[in-house]
Parts: C-alpha cells; sequence; structure tokens
C-alpha cells in the first residue's frame, strides 16, 4: 500500500511539474495541493520524511515568487528522487 501510495504521489508531481512548465498555474497549483496532502500522509513512515521536509520551506518560496520553472524542478526531480530513496 505504501509503495503504490508512493508511487501514485511521484506520477502526480511528475504531471504537476508539466502543468506549470505549461504555464497553467491555475491547475498546476490545485493539484499540487493534492500532492502536499499526500506527500503529508507519506512523510508520516518515510525513511527520508526529515530531508522531503527541509525541501518545503523551499519549494513553498518558489510558489511565493511565482518561480514556476524553479517550482516544477523540485517537483519533477528533487521530490521524487527522495521519495525512491528508502533508507
Amino acid at each position: 500500500m505504501q509503495h503504490e501510495q508512493t508511487m501514485q504521489l511521484i506520477e502526480l508531481l511528475k504531471q504537476t511539474s508539466e502543468k506549470f512548465r505549461l504555464g497553467k498555474e491555475a491547475e498546476a497549483s490545485q493539484m499540487f495541493r493534492q500532492c502536499i496532502n499526500i506527500l503529508e500522509q507519506i512523510l508520516k513512515y518515510h525513511g527520508n520524511a526529515h530531508h522531503i521536509s527541509a525541501l518545503l520551506p523551499m519549494i513553498l518560496e518558489a510558489q511565493e515568487r511565482h518561480d514556476w520553472l524553479g517550482l516544477a524542478d523540485y517537483l519533477e526531480y528533487e521530490i521524487p528522487s527522495l521519495l525512491t530513496i528508502v533508507k
């Protein structure tokens, strides 16, 4: 169940990233909220929770600055790589 939820989150993160890259901020922002909700659940048991949590302030800062490409990079590369490394 946990692995399946993690894989679904990674797919949603990549889809959200793509929306941000295409300039569809409104749709991407709704999807981003879904990502955060799922991520909150996963962080309860994930071995890299500390490292992922450390990225969240930077991710939210990118969102506040409307740095959609920076935010997309975090969503597509940084978080998925930490989710797939199991400690």
